[in-house]
């Protein structure tokens, strides 16, 4: 959960989590004006959005550019040109075995690493370019890969939370400066990594690691992201 304040207020938020919870709550105090309209149009949502869920849409991925790969073996994909921005890769894997998709590019990156049947979505800040995916599959597999912009009614405002039990990109949060996350992981083992991209994010770096731990975890931590965000969970 990203928990956001301007100056020196006092601003409380709940729950970053992947096999967890994930929370963002934001203030601005200085500019306490009643309620009129003073900037773009923001959704009222207090839950994030899994970006999963845009694939059905007619903007996968809120990128009207977006492009999906699939196969049912090991393949090495077409290359896809991207722009110096966060890209996100919505993955989803059906076999037995290991399912590894590495970007190749100016930014190289290893997406997904893991065995048997998965669905979920990670992200890379990329820099320009052309890149292709190398993937090792043993089942059908795909991989859409996009470079989100939110519509401003889709974006929130903390406090907000996700919860979930694998890896998921959620989002889109607008967030100040002086951002605080608590999280929670209630596996015994594996990794919970909590990072957060701005949508102008490049350079193969996050803007913001908040949290790297393995098995079960109960904490929070302040961040400095400022922008419209999504997180990055892997649980």
């Amino acid at each position: 959960e990203p928990d956001d304040d301007d100056d020196d207020d006092d601003d409380d938020d709940d729950d970053d989590d992947a096999d967890d919870t994930d929370d963002a709550d934001e203030s601005d105090e200085a500019d306490d004006e009643d309620g009129e309209d003073d900037g773009p149009e923001r959704s009222d949502a207090s839950t994030l959005m899994d970006i999963r869920e845009t694939l059905d849409s007619d903007e996968p991925l809120f990128d009207p550019g977006a492009e999906t790969f699939s196969g049912d073996s090991a393949a090495v994909t077409g290359e896809v040109s991207l722009v110096p921005a966060l890209t996100v890769v919505a993955f989803e894997h059906d076999g037995d075995s290991n399912f590894i998709a590495e970007l190749e590019g100016p930014v190289d990156d290893l997406v997904v690493n893991t065995i048997g049947v998965t669905t979920g979505a990670a992200g890379v800040a990329t820099d320009r370019g052309d890149y292709l995916f190398d993937v090792d599959a043993d089942g059908d597999w795909s991989l859409t890969v996009g470079q989100p912009i939110a519509p401003p009614g889709e974006i929130r405002t903390p406090s907000v939370s996700a919860s979930g039990d694998g890896p998921a990109m959620v989002g889109p949060v607008e967030l100040d400066e002086a951002t605080t996350f608590t999280g929670e992981h209630m596996s015994d083992d594996g990794n919970f990594i909590v990072e957060v991209y701005n949508e102008d994010a490049d350079g193969g770096f996050p803007d913001e690691l908040v949290f790297n731990e393995i098995g079960e975890f109960e904490g929070e931590t302040r961040v400095d992201p400022a922008g419209v965000a999504w997180i990055d969970v892997e649980a």
